[in-house]
């Protein structure tokens, strides 16, 4: 008997600690609020002193606003918020008892308000859900568009892309969780310009779409691009490429494979995606510009000659300097002064030296007259 009661006594005692294991899971669970985003009413959220509370949005936040709320928070603030840029979150934490304040946020171009108020019984995780969705009892009400792509991860799906055929025979493991359609739609890009879309490759975790584009140019010329332009078109809306591999050129007579990427959450969700919607639009431009650029070369034999050069239609002589007659030579011989050495200057006594000086200029200008120059360095 004293045996059935001891375990009457543990079993009583194991049944009072699950109710309160129980009882305090509830309280935990109630500490995570999911709501959905509201335009006509600001949504209410309850922070505490001594811990932080979390919101998470269904997209991107483009922009934030609030009076009191600082990162790094002085004596008047309220709130102390740590926010990234770029992202789709952010925590905040009252900075004295009983404080209020507000806060603005732009999410996909929309704006909503928030009303914050210190509490003891704050929330640990506000989980906003898209307007007009509606989840059940204990999911995750949170559009994937929250996912924000690193680089490193939108460049390893432009990889898989790239090496698809060779990850679908070797590592199929690698694919796991990619849609994977292979449309095969054609499209002119001019008269012997065509391209091909051969893969498609979605990753609905990353929001990102990758494309494998085959351009086939059948001119006799090389066909050049901008890989930086590239676009998708489905029906009426356009996506730029977040990353692409492709060269910019392809040569006359053959046809090339270019990779692009488009990281946008419109693309990534638009249903029917996989159809044959898709149009690849590129700013072409044919190499023509060597001709533009072709200059006139003279024969090998050419000589520069007073004739050829009038042909040419310019001028055989150089301007004259101002001031200066049309009899004088183009090169006056120099003055004595400037060239005479000074070991041979002649003696103020004895004039000889300087009469035949000037009796030799004399000459010289008479009698060999200077050759006119060409080009000035004849």
């Amino acid at each position: 008997m004293r045996l059935s009661l001891v375990n009457f006594a543990a079993l009583a005692a194991i049944a009072l600690l699950q109710i309160h294991c129980y009882a305090g899971d509830d309280v935990l669970k109630d500490k995570i609020v999911r709501s959905t985003l509201n335009h006509s009413e600001p949504a209410v959220v309850k922070v505490g002193t001594n811990g932080v509370t979390s919101l998470e949005f269904p997209y991107k936040i483009e922009a934030i606003d609030g009076y009191g709320f600082s990162q790094t928070p002085g004596s008047g603030d309220a709130f102390q918020i740590s926010y990234t840029k770029g992202t789709n979150y952010f925590s905040v934490r009252a900075l004295k008892p009983g404080v209020t304040g507000n806060l603005t946020v732009v999410l996909d171009q929309k704006v909503y308000s928030l009303f914050f108020e210190e509490s003891n019984d704050p929330s640990f995780v506000n989980i906003f859900g898209a307007a007009g969705g509606s989840a059940a009892p204990g999911e995750r009400e949170v559009a994937e568009v929250s996912k924000i792509a690193t680089p490193a991860e939108l460049a390893a799906l432009l990889d898989k892309v790239k090496g698809y055929a060779l990850l679908k025979s070797s590592s199929p493991e690698m694919l796991t969780g990619l849609q994977v359609v292979e449309p095969g739609k054609k499209m002119k890009i001019s008269n012997e310009i065509e391209s091909t879309i051969v893969r498609v490759l979605k990753d609905g975790s990353l929001d990102a779409v990758a494309f494998e584009v085959e351009i086939d140019n059948r001119s006799p010329r090389d066909f050049s691009y901008d890989p930086q332009g590239l676009q998708v078109r489905v029906k009426d809306h356009v996506y730029s490429a977040s990353m692409e591999d492709a060269p910019g050129i392809v040569k006359a007579g053959a046809s090339t494979s270019i990779f692009l990427l488009v990281n946008d959450p419109g693309l990534a969700q638009r249903t029917g995606w996989a159809g044959n919607d898709f149009d690849l639009i590129m700013q072409s431009e044919t190499e023509s510009n060597s001709q533009e650029l072709a200059f006139s070369q003279p024969p090998g034999d050419y000589l520069p000659t007073a004739t050829t050069i009038e042909r040419a239609g310019r001028d055989p002589e150089p301007p004259l300097a101002s001031g200066q007659g049309t009899d004088q030579p183009l090169n006056p011989a120099p003055s004595l002064a400037k060239h005479a050495s000074p070991n041979k200057v002649a003696k103020k006594s004895d004039p000889k030296p300087e009469k035949g000086a000037k009796e030799s200029v004399v000459k010289t200008q008479t009698q060999k007259p200077v050759a006119k120059k060409l080009f000035g360095w004849l």
